[in-house]
């Protein structure tokens, strides 16, 4: 695997001065990294035009500075991008000369071959380095009055880096990934997009139209909804999720969604077979592996 020539890193990550990092978007994901970063004894900086947001990432004592837009220098060693998936997907090369050289880039974005693309297309020449990178954690609530310091711990943290990516970038970043309690994944851009489809992407959509067909039975005014109990409330919690954020990952990881539904329509259409022809063990089998297949998270 060919890499780009090793430069040194930025001194925070040697340990040569308290490490410093700059978060653009003051959300749940760059909230959350704001506060982890904060308890590691990190020097955080934040972006964001929430006047708010920056108010109260400073009470709680997350963030050293804030500021609505991004200075001429930015002396830091890691940027976290945890802007909307549509100013991921702009860019960011306008700034990136603001940077020390050896300064370490990488994103939350929810689907990665279209912001992997574009560092690849338009900054692959810079002196400093990208790696796509996606927390399988969250919550169905947003901003930065939801963020928290833990949100990483316990689960799994992709990294996309590219074939040319410096090892040494990718082991610094692992390190402070663990750090957090993240357990660190690598998936290929393309590969990650097919697979958070089917165990992010599509659960969300379940959880809504459980939701829509549940208001379509309501009948005479009779809601059936005043009987939803735990496992209704459960499954539809993420439908509580942001619809703008949700409609851009739709839209543009549609292809990878489409794959996934045919996969669980498929899954569906056999268990309709089953309950028509009152087949009970092979729907008892069903649960039976869907228990094994929990029992593995």
């Amino acid at each position: 695997m060919l890499e780009h020539p090793v430069q040194s890193l930025t001194a925070g990550w040697s340990g040569l001065r308290v490490p410093k990092a700059c978060i653009f978007g003051l959300g749940l994901i760059g909230g959350s990294w704001a506060g982890a970063l904060h308890h590691l004894g990190w020097e955080v900086t934040a972006i964001d035009p929430d006047e708010a947001s920056l108010r109260e990432g400073i009470r709680r004592g997350w963030i050293q500075e804030g500021r609505p837009d991004v200075p001429d220098s930015l002396d830091v060693d890691l940027v976290i991008l945890a802007s909307p998936l549509h100013e991921l997907i702009k860019g960011f090369a306008p700034w990136l000369k603001r940077l020390p050289p050896g300064a370490i880039i990488t994103d939350v974005g929810s689907i990665k071959a279209e912001v992997c693309r574009q560092w690849q297309e338009n900054c692959l020449t810079s002196d400093v380095y990208f790696v796509g990178g996606h927390p399988m954690s969250g919550s169905e609530q947003s901003g930065f009055l939801a963020a928290d310091q833990n949100l990483f711990r316990g689960y799994p943290y992709v990294l996309t880096p590219a074939a040319d990516c410096p090892e040494l970038v990718i082991q610094k970043l692992v390190e402070l990934l663990q750090s957090l309690g993240a357990i660190v994944e690598f998936r290929e851009p393309l590969v990650h997009d097919r697979e958070v489809a089917l165990v992010s992407h599509i659960p969300h959509i379940l959880a809504v139209t459980l939701s829509l067909a549940a208001q379509d039975a309501s009948q005479n005014g009779e809601s059936v909804l005043s009987l939803a109990g735990r496992s209704f409330r459960d499954l539809t919690r993420i439908a509580d999720s942001s619809p703008e954020m949700w409609k851009e990952i739709m839209v543009r990881n549609s292809a990878a969604i489409l794959e996934g539904l045919t996969m669980w329509e498929k899954r569906i259409q056999e268990f309709r077979e089953y309950l028509e022809i009152g087949e009970g063990e092979k729907i008892a089998e069903g649960f039976r592996i869907a228990h094994s297949i929990r029992d593995g998270l």
